[in-house]
């Protein structure tokens, strides 16, 4: 078995184990394969950033470092400002590609910052990077799939409130004496 995809179902596994809907359990198993992508793209980046800088000296690795923070905040934030609760049943599909995208580059440009602070940190640091790196993606996985759940909620809750306005409305008129319509 994919060790990611086990990985995956690991950190989600109170999502699998709800008693959610057919179609929530769907979105899951989507979301899996999605963050699965991701993660294998970001394994294979992750040895061309690691050669790359292997021999790399400290002055420059600290330039990477500092090319890359711009992207990891600007994504990472943008990440976690996006949310499903404003897309449309129907367009899940095409959110789904766009934060497969984001993911991507948010995990690939974060992985590089990591692997460069690496090369230029004490082996003693390393343990606390590590739980650091891990939180980051178990958390952005575990947001995304709870964010995901709520896809339509938004325009559910408008559809919602035009009508109990419209109910309210109407019954506003009925205690007036005029038949609502």
């Amino acid at each position: 078995m994919d060790p990611i995809v086990m990985f995956l179902k690991f950190i989600l596994r109170g999502f699998l184990k709800a008693q959610l809907e057919e179609d929530e359990m769907a979105f899951v198993g989507d979301n899996i394969r999605k963050h699965r992508i991701a993660l294998w793209v970001n394994v294979a980046a992750s040895v061309f950033v690691y050669l790359g800088l292997r021999d790399t000296p400290s002055e420059s690795i600290a330039t990477v470092i500092a090319s890359l923070l711009a992207p990891v905040m600007v994504l990472g934030g943008a990440w976690f400002a996006i949310s499903f609760a404003g897309v449309p049943k129907r367009l899940l599909d095409v959110a789904m590609v766009t934060t497969l995208w984001m993911f991507i580059a948010f995990i690939v440009s974060l992985t590089a910052m990591f692997i460069s602070v690496g090369f230029v940190t004490s082996p003693f640091l390393w343990p606390v990077l590590g739980l650091v790196y891990l939180g980051v993606i178990v958390g952005c996985v575990q947001y995304d799939t709870a964010d995901g759940l709520k896809a339509g909620l938004n325009e559910a809750q408008l559809k919602h409130a035009t009508l109990a306005i419209e109910d309210y409305e109407g019954k506003r008129q009925w205690k007036r004496g005029k038949k609502p319509d």
